[in-house]
């Protein structure tokens, strides 16, 4: 199977479980989902096997009550702790150095989140671009938005384990003036490289009440399909509190993140003079500590 064939199957799995909650959804069990599962339980003798090790496949209390969503904002701090630069002619350029890039910048997120029994949508924006601490044009830039999907394998009260997809709908890209060559001479680089897409994992568990405390963890790893590598793992530590009908969050997230691709440039010039362009590989690795506030329905 090839590499970038992962997310249509990941969105097929996602459909067919679609497919299968909305399978017991009649005029007769609009409130409960009862006579359908005894129906199923009794045409398929491992149902209820199955179940004991995946939780239930049909919502016990109705598709329509399974519906929830989730919308926040959060703010993280980055650091950074490599990026590198490598042409083909012109060798390894530390980035930190050369281009002045800020090694702690700021990144702003807003999301939704709308889940369906085990289903979820996601759409998140990003506002993170690194910037040089001079007065230039060099800047490593990660902002726009990513749409993607979750289906939950194992859904139990206390943990539930599945599968996620994203698609990023920006080009990652590096821009800026590099004094490497001769003294007195400039290069102007404007790298940019695929969108990435990404298939991983994700885990969620719910201990018992911590102080009266809602609380559970959740742990990610995600990788790339495409020629943009793009691999991320992290926990977030999520405080859930009531509120009247709905439910507030706190969520403390560390993450580890990697982005490399390759590219030719679209624009190379050396003091203003375009020369022969080479290809440029970029190598960016950083952390991630952030908060994020969210509001359930």
């Amino acid at each position: 199977m090839k590499l970038n064939a992962l997310p249509t199957v990941a969105l097929l799995g996602m459909v067919v479980m679609a497919l299968l909650c909305v399978a017991g959804v009649g005029p007769a069990n609009a409130q409960s989902y009862g006579p359908s599962l005894s129906s199923l339980r009794s045409i398929f003798p491992l149902m209820g096997t199955v179940e004991q090790y995946i939780g239930p496949i049909l919502p016990p209390d109705g598709l329509g009550n399974s519906f929830r969503s989730e919308f926040g904002t959060g703010v993280a701090a980055a650091s950074i702790q490599g990026a590198t630069l490598t042409g083909s002619r012109s060798g390894a350029i530390d980035l930190r150095k050369a281009a002045g890039l800020d090694e702690q910048p700021l990144r702003l997120d807003i999301f939704g989140n709308m889940r369906l029994w085990r289903l979820g949508l996601r759409a998140n924006y990003w506002n993170f671009d690194a910037r040089s601490k001079h007065r230039n044009i060099n800047h490593f830039d990660l902002t726009g938005l990513i749409f993607g999907g979750d289906v939950d394998l194992i859904c139990h009260n206390w943990i539930t384990a599945g599968m996620s997809t994203d698609f990023y709908l920006f080009d990652p890209r590096f821009q800026g003036r590099l004094h490497f060559a001769l003294p007195g001479e400039t290069y102007t680089l404007d790298v940019k490289g695929e969108r990435p897409i990404t298939i991983g994992g994700y885990v969620r568990y719910v201990p018992p009440e911590i102080l009266n405390w809602p609380l559970h963890v959740e742990g990610f790893l995600k990788a790339s399909v495409n020629s943009t590598a793009l691999t991320s793992f992290g926990a977030r530590f999520v405080f859930r509190p009531q509120i009247y009908r709905f439910d507030v969050a706190c969520r403390l997230l560390v993450e580890k993140t990697w982005v490399q691709y390759s590219a030719e440039p679209q624009t190379q010039t050396l003091s203003g003079v375009r020369v022969r362009e080479e290809e440029w590989s970029l190598d960016v690795e950083y952390n991630v500590y952030g908060i994020d506030l969210a509001v359930y329905f």
